[in-house]
């Protein structure tokens, strides 16, 4: 056990600071995640007690949570690894979903999509390219996460819609020619537990999904495909460096060496779906832990009550396909 008092278990740096010690341990049970990775994952499961891995305990006004790292292990084999999805790069879907987040900035500069330069966002202000392709990148990585999670563990082949139009729907199902409407949600912040889905368009099912990204995707995708090679030696190529500005020179190299350092590699966490109901009806101005006030109705439920076990995936199937 690993005891957490209030302000540690509400703090992030704290609860890292305890769980310092066993990361290197919990790490070790996935090839696929790094220790900041796997910390914030189970920073959300400890905050929603998932598998009853925190026990809770009162003595006045002074709250304990004790974690049981054994339970915390059995989460990681049992629920985390078991859905994660790694996203090849080099796939035509990924391909196609790359095409659409560098065309999508475009389409909203230029109001040829009903989208605007403030969708996906809670900014007031106009953003740019960079910022609209982030997000894009950020809201819809999660639909191409779930077609390989659909493909490799179920072996069901779904169809995702890359149509950009002017015409289209302020919403519409996520994944094309099923029965039922489908949203998926997507969120780089790990340590989230809350899963969305909109009111509009009344979804029937709500899917989130967790991605890892490295923190400068945009240039390890370039990198992945040798295009960030190219303006590093371009620039090498037509700069004049005198003997007192070396400091160029050491900032290309510095600059190659730490994009270089590591493969492009997109991991994903598919939580699980839930159906969207009065139950799950959140609205703006409540204010909901670890999340704070909310600026429009949605859905929205913890992610430990989400189904996602192989018997919630044939059903969800089943009804859907």
């Amino acid at each position: 056990m690993i005891t957490l008092t209030n302000s540690e278990f509400k703090s992030k740096d704290k609860t890292r600071e305890k769980l310092k010690n066993v990361l290197p341990r919990l790490k070790s049970l996935s090839k696929y995640y790094n220790e900041d990775e796997i910390l914030g994952i189970i920073i959300s499961a400890i905050r929603v007690n998932d598998f009853d891995i925190v026990n809770i305990s009162k003595t006045g006004r002074k709250i304990e949570y004790s974690v049981n790292i054994e339970k915390t292990e059995q989460w990681i084999k049992e629920k985390l690894i078991p859905n994660t999805i790694i996203i090849d790069t080099d796939s035509e879907e990924f391909l196609k979903f790359l095409t659409f987040c560098l065309a999508m900035p475009y389409k909203m500069l230029s109001g040829e999509t009903k989208a605007t330069l403030s969708e996906l966002t809670q900014r007031n202000k106009k953003r740019d390219y960079l910022q609209i392709f982030s997000d894009t990148f950020i809201g819809k990585i999660g639909e191409v996460a779930f077609k390989f999670f659909a493909q490799q563990i179920y072996n069901k082949d779904i169809k995702l819609d890359w149509v950009i139009g002017r015409d289209r729907k302020k919403f519409k199902s996520d994944i094309i020619n099923l029965k039922k409407v489908v949203s998926i949600k997507a969120t780089d912040t790990l340590e989230s537990i809350w899963a969305k889905t909109p009111l509009e368009g009344n979804p029937e099912y709500g899917i989130f999904v967790k991605v890892f990204l490295p923190k400068d995707f945009f240039i390890k995708i370039l990198s992945h495909i040798s295009s960030f090679k190219k303006l590093i030696d371009y620039i090498a190529k037509r700069i004049t460096v005198e003997k007192n500005e070396s400091g160029t020179s050491e900032l290309l190299e510095y600059i190659e060496k730490t994009a270089y350092s590591e493969k492009m590699v997109i991991k994903a966490f598919v939580c699980g779906f839930f159906k969207p109901s009065e139950n799950t009806l959140k609205y703006k101005g409540e204010k909901l832990l670890f999340l704070g006030e909310l600026h429009q109705d949605t859905h929205l439920i913890e992610v430990n009550k989400l189904r996602w076990n192989k018997q919630d995936w044939d059903i969800f199937f089943k009804d859907v396909l």
